[in-house]
């Protein structure tokens, strides 16, 4: 009996000394149930640039071999179950139309020159022209185009000179999305309006305006098609306008930024 009391003290000592102290603790001084310290030295990961201190923890269970991974670093998580796991890898934005994208440059997204006729005094949308993409997952997406606009006369082409003000730009709107996505006629978004009036000694201004839509959205995965629009509102006292768009320096960028 005196044996096994004493047998059975021993495994709560044990259990008790290692609830208390770190693992490798230097300094004799641990903070947590469990502390790894040690003599801190710094090393570079092999491949990349980044400065590992040591010491760290090795987890076999999540290297290459086990998780069949190529890329040199992953983020680890922690599940529900407070289970280590590899997350997946850091963000990358996928680029999908832009002017610095070589796979798919869009330098001058208006090709020709649109020119838009008023028939008569009212509010004008017209299509410039319509982007299809594809999110593979829910992702933040930055939506930005610059377009040029010159004014005229929409009856012959002559200057501007009634000094009247016109509301003037560019808006987007979906014409096909997923389902909780809004295609409505009036659901715009990036609007980029201004005014032009001119009435300077029968003169027009000289030289191209431009219209600088922008937004970000956060979208659900599916196809959508995006509509570039061109805008112009003259009043019905007003002298019915001809836009021209395009004969500038006309850029899109649609660039997703996956968040799942």
């Amino acid at each position: 009996m005196r044996n096994l009391l004493l047998s059975v003290s021993f495994i709560f000592g044990i259990t008790n000394t290692y609830a208390q102290v770190g693992i490798g603790v230097v300094s004799g001084s641990p903070q947590k149930a469990l502390h790894i310290s040690g003599p801190s030295t710094t090393s570079t990961i092999s491949g990349t640039a980044v400065q590992i201190v040591t010491p760290t923890i090795r987890i076999e269970g999540l290297n290459n071999a086990n998780q069949v991974v190529n890329d040199k670093l992953r983020p680890v998580s922690i599940t529900d179950n407070g289970d280590v796991v590899l997350a997946p890898e850091l963000v990358i934005p996928l680029v999908m139309i832009d002017p610095i994208n070589t796979l798919n440059s869009e330098t001058d997204y208006i090709t020709s020159p649109v020119v838009i006729n008023q028939s008569s005094a009212t509010s004008t949308d017209t299509v410039l022209r319509s982007f299809v993409f594809v999110l593979t997952s829910p992702s933040l997406v930055k939506f930005g185009a610059i377009t040029s606009f010159q004014f005229y006369k929409a009856s012959d082409g002559s200057v501007i000179t009634d000094g009247a003000n016109r509301i003037w730009g560019t808006k987007f709107r979906f014409s096909n999305a997923p389902a909780g996505v809004s295609t409505a006629a009036n659901a715009f978004f990036g609007e980029s309006l201004k005014g032009y009036i001119n009435a300077v000694n029968s003169s027009s201004a000289v030289g191209i305006l431009y219209a600088n839509s922008e937004e970000t959205l956060a979208l659900p995965a599916g196809s959508y098609t995006l509509d570039v629009i061109s805008s112009i509102n003259t009043h019905s006292t007003q002298i019915p306008a001809r836009i021209i768009n395009g004969n500038g320096n006309d850029n899109i960028s649609i660039v997703a930024y996956p968040i799942q």
